[in-house]
This record gives C-alpha cells, structure tokens and sequence, in this order.
C-alpha cells in the first residue's frame, strides 16, 4: 500500500517540519548546496537514536550492532557496538539480543528468551543462507526490560 504525498503546493510552502524541527529549504534558496546540507544536518539529529543498537549486515556472515544504552530496571545497561560477529549460516531464524549484562548473544536459534527468567534487550532475528545474510528483521520495537530475573 502506498502512501500519499501531500499535494504539490503544500509541499512547497512546508517551511518545517513542527514534530522533529527540520527546516525545508526555500524555494529559490541560494546557496542550495549549504542548505541542502543544514537539511541533512538536521534530519541525522533527529534520527539519530533510530541507529542505537541497530544490527546491520557486514557482508557474508557477519553483522555488526551500533553501540547504545538500555534500561534493565532502576540500572543503565551500555554496549559499546562490535563488528565482525559472525553467525551460522542456513538458518532460517537467529534471535539477536542483549542479556543483561550487555553481552550480544547471536547463538539462539528457537526464539527469544523468556523475559520473565532471562531478561534481555531484543535486536533483531536475522536469516542467512548459502554464506549470506538474507534478512535482517528489527526487534527493538520494545526497550522495556523487566527488573525481575537473572
């Protein structure tokens, strides 16, 4: 399903956009170079928490997982990112998380932990085949972490 576009017009009399501040550039706005990248300045400001503890494909096997900050209770659980974690191939589900001492656990093939008895931040489940990463499934949709357990 695709979504529609406000109307030509609108979108040419948009100066900002109210819910993350970032500025349109004005029709005829000169030098368009620099305020295209104001534009881009201000758009990674607003995503830039999207990136936390996003796990993204290396190449081959290999994924990495950008470093972030989570909240295991009254306690703040930090991972600093990694690189090269090279995961099984042929498998159809690999269940990317964090436990909850913020160790990246990349072996679980059956699911995600129960929360109740392991709790953990979920990242992602990731598919591979033929020595590739097929799919990359985000799973940080939920940062709430229990504070009972492990």
């Amino acid at each position: 399903m695709a979504e529609v576009y406000p109307s030509d017009n609108e979108l040419l009399n948009i100066i900002n956009d109210t819910e993350t501040g970032v500025e349109y550039i004005a029709t005829g706005k000169a030098p368009y170079y620099l305020e295209f990248r104001k534009l881009l300045y201000r758009l990674i400001l607003a995503a830039r928490l999207a990136n936390d503890l996003r796990v993204f494909d290396e190449g081959g096997l290999d994924i990495g997982v950008k470093g972030g900050a989570f909240w295991l209770g009254t306690t703040l659980v930090e991972y600093s990112g990694s690189s090269g974690n090279t995961l099984a191939d042929d498998k159809s589900n690999i269940y990317i998380y964090l436990d909850a001492n913020g160790n990246l656990v990349t072996d679980e093939y059956s699911g995600f932990p129960d929360m109740a008895t392991t709790p953990h931040l979920r990242l992602a489940i990731v598919t591979t085949s033929g020595g590739d990463i097929t799919s990359i499934t985000d799973a940080r949709c939920n940062f709430y972490v229990p504070s009972g357990g492990a």
